[in-house]
């Protein structure tokens, strides 16, 4: 039996490095380009399977993008017997990395919204996992189905909302945590403070993580916010640093460990991940 099961998305990570971001209209000429496996579901798992059992639910192309995704996850010890392949293109994202290490990204489904809500369940009656991670790169209606099978079976689901879109209450309700950043937050919420967004969010879910970037993040849960503060470094590409903390807090969570300790072990990780070229994780 798996710990971890990331229901989510792979896609090929196609990265530009260049010297700033372009203005609407305008060319600017980069400065260096690579091809890296990613996804938020494939860079989760790939977290999670560093520290536990984990297998990854998800669709691929039929193309070399695709095997290459599967490769990748192989690599990182991740199960996936779940992973199959579809006719057509894998998903792909176009990433824009400035010298300051932040990104700018645009995703690509393809493959990703083939991943229809009965294949989850049966995937998922497969597994077994203690823990069901998820996220919003693949059908609104598959994330649904998601939550319900891991209500329906007493597991815990972990939510991460992004890229931000609007979800039914008993999706929200069933998420411990929900994992979001200050503007998903926002868009959940309508709050202008971290501190306001962390107060609503303790009334959508059982649990939440608020991530603040260099701020660190909040921990709420049974009532009580708690701040973790992230460390003080120089960034060098922060391209799937989320997605770092996601696999490591969702892996931490599997094995008993509290909301709050999993999310500091998590802040670690994603920290060592920003310090580290993107090409050598």
């Amino acid at each position: 039996m798996n710990s971890v099961a990331v229901v989510g998305s792979a896609n090929l990570d196609l990265v530009a490095h260049t010297p700033r971001r372009p203005a609407p209209g305008e060319t600017v000429l980069g400065t260096g380009y690579r091809q890296h496996p990613g996804g938020k579901g494939l860079n989760q798992a790939a977290a999670s399977a560093a520290m536990t059992t984990t297998a990854f639910v998800g669709r691929r192309g039929s193309d070399d993008a695709g095997r290459v995704l599967a490769a990748e996850l192989v690599r990182h010890g991740v199960d996936t017997s779940q992973f199959l392949a579809v006719e057509g293109p894998s998903g792909h994202a176009l990433i824009t990395v400035t010298p300051d290490g932040e990104n700018s990204i645009t995703v690509l489904p393809e493959a990703n919204h083939l991943l229809l809500p009965a294949d989850v369940t049966r995937a998922l009656d497969l597994l077994a996992p203690r823990l069901v991670l998820t996220q919003l790169e693949i059908p609104r209606e598959t994330t649904e189905a998601t939550a319900r099978w891991a209500v329906t079976h007493g597991v815990r689901l972990m939510l991460n909302a992004s890229p931000s879109a609007a979800l039914p209450e008993h999706v929200l309700a069933a998420a411990d945590p929900l994992v979001v950043n200050l503007t998903e937050a926002r868009q959940l919420t309508g709050a202008d403070t971290p501190a306001d967004a962390a107060r609503l969010l303790a009334e959508l879910c059982v649990s939440a993580v608020l991530t603040l970037g260099s701020d660190g993040s909040l921990v709420v849960e049974k009532g009580r916010t708690t701040h973790l503060p992230a460390p003080s470094l120089t960034p060098v590409d922060t391209t799937g640093a989320g997605d770092v903390f996601a696999g490591v807090t969702a892996a931490q969570l599997a094995h008993g460990t509290g909301l709050a300790e999993a999310a500091r072990q998590a802040t670690q990780a994603a920290a060592r991940a920003i310090r580290t070229p993107r090409s050598s994780r």
